[in-house]
């Protein structure tokens, strides 16, 4: 969440060159002449806190590289910081007849690089060019922004802040994803990132005087999540990196010290042309930031919408900043210089402390709410996103949604009546004992051996269906026991058979059954996946259109399929999706 434009009030860190010179004399400024037109030269100075803010961030950038895991390739990045500076450059050579080093361009393409993420780009992989319009589109946007986008001759919204946002609000999980909130666990390395990121942000806030914002921004983002979550401790936030979801004490702590709030704390929300002049107004914007970053998360459940809730703060105080300003403005101008505390009780600290109540009584409400709403699951970051519906408020938990649908998906008992003479029976092949990982224990406490064996049945009946609907190039039939994407691998098959005109029937044996838990594809960020794998032999018997063998193979069969929930709210589950080329979840 890197700052995207710290452009400087008027003198402060501007080489000197660069400045309106005085009557009577100063500097000599740099030109040169082009095509018989005088342009001016301005150089980058190493008193530009711009050229600070991107040394930190080009330091993490190679810690990324190396150590940190970033999903992110050195082409993406370049890619980013030359769609920044040719951007500014252009603008300045053409509009304001400018040479310039453009700090705040390369700067807005970095820190745009620096946080966003297209599902499908894996570490290592450093001249992958994956979802490269994304970037540069992502940066173009910012940058016109900070151009279009002004008031009384400054920009608004801090450019790559407000890209992100639209980006990740607009394009979604499946093609965008913000930069994780935790990257590697606790070691040598993440200590190493956190001092570049402590003493680098603490010396260019200081630098800024803007330190009072930052802090300002990390007590009140400390203090208002805590009440936040006090209330409802069982509100939690779903990531791919944590088996389990996080709740309560667990939740506030990740957040108040995630490395990520920490770039957004540092570098993003105090950038000095989008914020406000007086020390007041800007500590009081940072609380504003704070407050407004805490009410966003109240509704969310998974990681992604998290940090977009977080940017999304940022946004909405500076569309208010400058009535923040009108506001403070009675307080900051009190008669004889006092402090506004000692100069009489105005009805903006009583009008402020009534909103902030309001605001915190309802982030509450919005996290119980939001725990029985379906959630978006983007483990198949390439478009396939199942939903389920996350339940963790007062009710269960994922681990009692999955119990709870699994449940459901049991055979009825014995004595639980008649059922119809027309129903189709499927008569099963022998189904081994089903082991359980310990991981899936872990993310799922609830998993008996009696729900995975319910799990187990399911799976192979919905096996069964599919080798009875390819055999009779039945279409329709499918649907009954797969969806999605799970569905089309069925159909593309009996599509592929009737092309060629044969009939194949494939039947099976099984000798183990397991639970397995997978990351999501691509590593993205959303819930990790319980999987049944399958193992034993498949046998294919392929005849002409009259019924005649042609052949008939056996082969080896170890696949992982996830199941959900059927369509129309039956109480059975079908196959939604192959894990099987999945990595398995630590």
């Amino acid at each position: 969440m890197a700052s995207t434009d710290v452009s400087l009030p008027q003198g402060i860190g501007v080489p000197a060159e660069s400045r309106p010179r005085p009557a009577g004399g100063g500097p000599k400024r740099r030109t040169a002449r082009i095509f018989g037109r005088e342009y001016r030269v301005v150089l980058p100075s190493i008193r530009d806190p711009r050229l600070h803010v991107a040394a930190v961030l080009l330091t993490l950038q190679v810690l990324g590289q190396t150590v940190l895991g970033f999903r992110l390739s050195v082409a993406q990045i370049l890619a980013c910081l030359a769609t920044g500076a040719l951007i500014e450059f252009g603008v300045s050579f053409f509009k304001d007849k400018t040479i310039l080093w453009p700090a705040s361009g390369l700067l807005t393409g970095n820190s745009t690089a620096f946080i966003l993420r297209v599902p499908g780009t894996l570490h290592g992989q450093w001249w992958s060019k994956h979802g490269i319009y994304i970037f540069i589109g992502v940066v173009a946007f910012g940058m016109a922004t900070k151009y279009l986008v002004r008031w009384r001759g400054r920009h608004i919204f801090n450019p790559s802040n407000i890209a992100l946002v639209l980006a990740f609000i607009v394009l979604g999980p499946t093609r965008t994803e913000p930069l994780d909130l935790w990257w590697i666990p606790m070691g040598t390395w993440m200590y190493v990132t956190y001092a570049i990121l402590i003493v680098g942000g603490l010396l260019i806030a200081w630098e800024l005087k803007l330190l009072g914002l930052v802090i300002g921004f990390m007590a009140a983002f400390a203090l208002f999540t805590a009440l936040a979550l006090a209330p409802v401790p069982d509100h939690c936030m779903v990531a791919s990196w944590h088996v389990t979801p996080m709740c309560g004490r667990d939740l506030w702590q990740v957040l108040v010290t995630s490395p990520e709030i920490l770039i957004f704390a540092f570098f993003m929300v105090p950038d000095p042309r989008t914020v406000p002049e007086s020390p007041l107004a800007r500590v009081v914007f940072g609380v504003l930031v704070a407050a407004l970053a805490v009410l966003l998360l109240g509704p969310t459940a998974l990681e992604f919408w998290t940090k977009t809730a977080i940017l999304a703060s940022l946004v909405i105080a500076c569309a208010l900043r400058f009535a923040l300003v009108r506001f403070l403005a009675p307080i900051e101008d009190v008669e004889g210089g006092l402090p506004w505390m000692f100069s009489g009780f105005r009805w903006q600290v009583p009008a402020a402390l009534a909103v902030t109540v309001l605001l915190m009584g309802a982030i509450p409400l919005s996290a119980q709410l939001s725990t029985h709403n379906p959630e978006p699951a983007a483990g198949l970051a390439d478009g396939s996103t199942p939903t389920i519906a996350l339940t963790v408020g007062s009710g269960p938990g994922i681990a009692g949604w999955v119990s709870g649908a699994a449940s459901a998906a049991l055979p009825p008992p014995s004595n639980s009546g008649s059922v119809s003479g027309s129903a189709r029976v499927w008569i099963l092949p022998p189904i081994p004992s089903v082991s359980i990982a310990s991981n899936v224990l872990s993310f799922d406490p609830s998993m008996t051996p009696q729900v995975a064996a319910g799990w187990a049945r399911y799976m192979v009946r919905d096996l069964i269906i599919e080798s009875e609907a390819r055999r009779s190039h039945d279409l329709k039939l499918a649907e009954s026991g797969a969806s999605g994407d799970g569905l089309k691998e069925f159909t593309d098959v009996i599509n592929e058979d009737i092309a060629a005109g044969k009939i194949i029937q494939k039947t099976y044996s099984f000798d183990q059954v397991s639970l397995r838990l997978y990351l999501p594809k691509f590593s993205s960020q959303a819930a990790r996946l319980v999987g049944v794998s399958l193992h034993g032999t498949a046998t294919l018997t392929v005849r002409d259109a009259s019924g005649n063998v042609l052949s008939q193979t056996s082969s080896p069969y170890a696949k992982s399929w996830g199941l959900g929930g059927a369509k129309g709210g039956d109480a059975t589950m079908v196959i939604i999706n192959d894990y099987t080329d999945l990595s398995p979840a630590p």
